[in-house]
C-alpha cells in the first residue's frame, strides 16, 4: 500500500501533522504504536479552549477520530524496519505488512529518565511532574521537592521560587553537582539539599496520585505535596538513526526551522526533538511540518500549461 506521507506516532504532534495534511487532500498513514507520554497525563490546563482542562486520553481520541474524518489512516502497530526503495520512497514495514510514502514524519515522542524511586509511577503526571513550563501552575504555594543531582537541577530549584517558597532538592544517594558554585544561594534562598536516598512517595496513590511526603532510607520524613524530576529525557529516535538522520546527544532529531531533517523528505514533530515539552508547541510543529510538505509537494508538480 501507498501514501503519500506516512507519520510514525500517534501523539498530539503525530495526529496534528495528519489531520492537516489530509486536509490538504493527501493520502496520510499513521501508525499508532501504543500509549505514548501523553496518554497518561490526567489533564492538561493550559490548551485554548478547554478552560476546565482535558485528559490525555481525550485529547488523542478526539484527535484521531479528527485525523480519520479527514481522511487520514491509522495502523496500530510498531514500526519495525524502514528501508529507502531505489526510486527514492520509503519502505515502513510491520510484522504484518509493508507500507511505502514519499515522505515520513517523524513523531515518534521521547523517553523520560525516571527517578530510582520504586512507586514513582503511582503520582507521576499527577502530583510528580516533568515540565516545569507545563506544570510550574500546580506548584503555586506547595511544598515542592526537586529531584536530581546536576546543576539543572539546582536551576529548577531556582526557578520554582517564582511560584513557591518551600522548595527542597533531594539528589537520592548522589552529590549535587555544582554546591560549590551555588552553596550560598541554596542558603540564601533557604532550599535545603538531602543527599540521603530517597526510601518512597508518601501520599495516596492511583487515580489521585497526591503526594504528601518523600520518604528517605535512614527513616527521615520530608513534607512534599509536589515533585520535579530533572533527570531529563531521551528521544524516541532509533528508526530515524538507522535512515542517517542527524540526532543530539540526548538522542533528539535535529530539524531546521520547517521541521526538516537534513535527509530529504524526512520531517520530525513534538517531543522527539525536545524544543519544548508543551503541548502546544508539538500541535504547532504538526501544522508547519504538515505544510512544508504540502509546499515541497507543489513544487515538484509540472507547471500548468495552456
Amino acid at each position: 500500500m501507498r501514501f503519500d506521507i506516512i507519520v510514525i506516532g500517534s501523539g498530539a504532534a503525530g495526529l496534528s501533522t495528519a489531520i492537516q495534511l489530509a486536509r490538504y487532500n493527501h493520502s496520510v498513514l499513521v501508525f499508532d504504536g501504543g500509549e505514548g507520554r501523553t496518554s497518561w497525563v490526567p489533564r492538561y490546563h493550559n490548551l485554548l479552549g478547554y478552560p476546565q482542562g482535558i485528559s490525555g486520553k481525550e485529547l488523542l481520541r478526539l484527535g484521531r477520530e479528527q485525523a480519520q474524518l479527514y481522511g487520514a489512516e491509522i495502523v496500530k502497530s510498531q514500526v519495525g524496519r524502514i528501508e529507502r526503495t531505489g526510486d527514492g520512497d520509503f519502505t515502513v514495514t510491520t510484522s504484518s505488512a509493508d507500507y511505502r510514502s514519499r515522505y515520513l514524519v517523524f513523531a515518534t515522542g521521547l523517553t523520560d529518565n525516571q527517578p530510582e524511586i520504586p512507586n514513582r509511577y503511582e503520582f507521576a503526571g499527577r502530583s510528580l511532574y516533568y515540565c516545569l513550563d507545563c506544570n510550574g501552575f500546580e506548584f503555586i504555594g506547595q511544598k515542592a521537592a526537586v529531584l536530581g543531582h546536576s546543576s539543572g537541577t539546582i536551576r529548577s530549584a531556582f526557578a520554582l521560587l517564582d511560584y513557591t517558597h518551600h522548595v527542597f532538592i533531594a539528589t537520592n544517594g548522589h552529590p549535587l553537582e555544582g554546591r560549590e558554585e551555588y552553596g550560598d544561594l541554596l542558603k540564601e534562598y533557604k532550599i535545603d539539599v538531602i543527599e540521603t536516598p530517597v526510601e518512597r512517595f508518601q501520599g495516596t496513590p492511583g487515580g489521585k496520585g497526591k503526594l504528601k511526603a518523600l520518604s528517605f532510607q535512614d527513616g527521615s520524613v520530608r513534607d512534599a505535596d509536589v515533585a520535579l524530576s530533572t533527570y531529563g529525557t531521551q528521544g524516541n529516535s532509533k528508526l530515524a538513526q538507522e535512515l542517517n538522520v542527524a540526532v543530539n546527544e540526548t538522542g533528539h532529531i535535529v530539524v531546521n526551522e520547517f521541521m526538516e531533517t537534513a535527509v530529504p523528505h524526512i520531517y520530525a514533530v513534538g517531543d522527539v526533538i525536545n524544543t519544548t515539552q508543551m503541548l502546544v508547541f508539538a500541535i504547532s510543529e504538526g501544522v508547519k511540518a504538515a505544510m512544508m510538505i504540502h509546499r515541497s509537494i507543489e513544487s515538484k508538480r509540472q507547471p500548468f500549461q495552456a
